[in-house]
């Protein structure tokens, strides 16, 4: 597929950073921007305002959630955040759209709803 714009994903582990590499290689116009801790995350969100974030909800330091608070402020409240985690369960999932997550995609990652899911985003924005 054809998606124009930016991805920032924040996530600690090396293997999940490996895999959405790989499968952003696969989508034209669609740029990476990763990050590995939510500290790291937010800095980036500041600077690049990037079209979507994939957030992991489980980093070292700041969880997800803790940098979803802080990623609803004023000069970042506009990018869409979507939630990315093991936690798969249906209050797991309840949960982070309360929060304020647009999206809550569950691992092991199914790729056809990650682009799916990041399609929709960036279309919608």
């Amino acid at each position: 597929p054809t998606i124009n714009g930016t991805l920032l994903y924040v996530e600690d582990n090396q293997a999940n950073l490996i895999l959405m590499k790989m499968l952003i290689e696969n989508i034209k116009g669609l740029a990476l921007v990763c990050a590995t801790t939510a500290e790291q995350g937010i800095e980036k969100a500041k600077s690049i305002e990037p079209d979507v974030i994939i957030m992991d909800l489980h980093l070292p330091g700041m969880d997800g959630y803790e940098a979803l608070s802080v990623l609803q402020q004023p000069k970042t409240k506009h990018i869409p955040v979507m939630a990315i985690s093991a936690d798969a369960s249906e209050e797991d999932i309840a949960k982070g759209h309360e929060a304020g997550f647009v999206t809550y995609l569950t691992k092991p990652i199914d790729v056809y709803e990650v682009a799916e899911a990041i399609s929709g985003v960036i279309r919608h924005a």
